[in-house]
């Protein structure tokens, strides 16, 4: 039996349908251990006189938030933007029952910035991208 191995790079029907199966696939193999895929995602906007200046993006399953994208625009950092924003996810999650957060940020962003929210690293991966540091870091609620 020969197997074809296709590419799908563009975003469309194909690569979304790929995806939903191959989720599909993974909670059927999960559920039989006790594990049900639930995920929720959200996207929280902060607006400063009707302009944005920050936007979080996250997700949550498995009993955890996921924290995929924190950005505060430049010219407003420092102003509690990002520690707003991340409290309203932290809230959102403990709403929908989570234990705990999760993300990732690299050593020019904000791996500095994190532990002043009450998370911890618990990894990293160096030269990803080459010459960089990314890092992990979790919080229990």
């Amino acid at each position: 039996m020969t197997v074809a191995i296709e590419v799908l790079d563009t975003p469309g029907d194909g690569l979304e349908r790929a995806r939903v199966q191959a989720i599909d696939w993974l909670g059927a193999h999960a559920a039989p251990h006790g594990v049900a895929w639930n995920v929720q995602a959200f996207a929280l906007r902060a607006l400063r006189d009707g302009d944005l200046v920050g936007v979080l993006v996250g997700s949550t399953n498995l009993d955890w938030l996921h924290v995929d994208l924190l950005s505060v625009d430049p010219g407003a950092r420092k102003g509690g933007i990002g520690g707003a924003l991340m409290a309203r996810a932290e809230a959102i999650a403990r709403a929908r029952g989570c234990i705990g957060a999760w993300l990732d940020t690299y050593d020019f962003q904000a791996p500095d910035y994190y532990p002043r929210l009450g998370f911890s690293e618990f990894g990293r991966i160096d030269d990803m991208p080459p010459g960089r540091t990314r890092y992990f870091f979790s919080k229990r609620f």
